[in-house]
């Protein structure tokens, strides 16, 4: 079933990050500051996509469709 961690570095690398976790406090300590400041750094970028988005109430799909040419209401003579 493990048998990537035998053939992997990644295994190995995994392995030993989980004993160190499972012994020492700092690292655990450190490794939780870590994961509060990527899960905030990535609810921060789905806010700032969210916001940039072109789908807006006052943007249907139906708007993004057009031309982005302005259209000229005088008849061409």
């Amino acid at each position: 079933m493990f048998k990537f961690i035998k053939k992997s570095p990644f295994g190995f690398i995994f392995g030993a990050a989980a004993i160190v976790l499972l012994v020492s406090p700092e690292a655990r300590e450190e490794a939780r500051k870590a994961m509060v400041k990527g899960t905030a750094a990535v609810l921060s970028f789905v806010d700032q996509v969210k916001n940039s988005s072109f789908l807006t109430p006052q943007n249907p799909p139906e708007l993004l469709n057009t031309s982005a040419e302005p259209v000229d209401e005088k008849p061409l003579d």
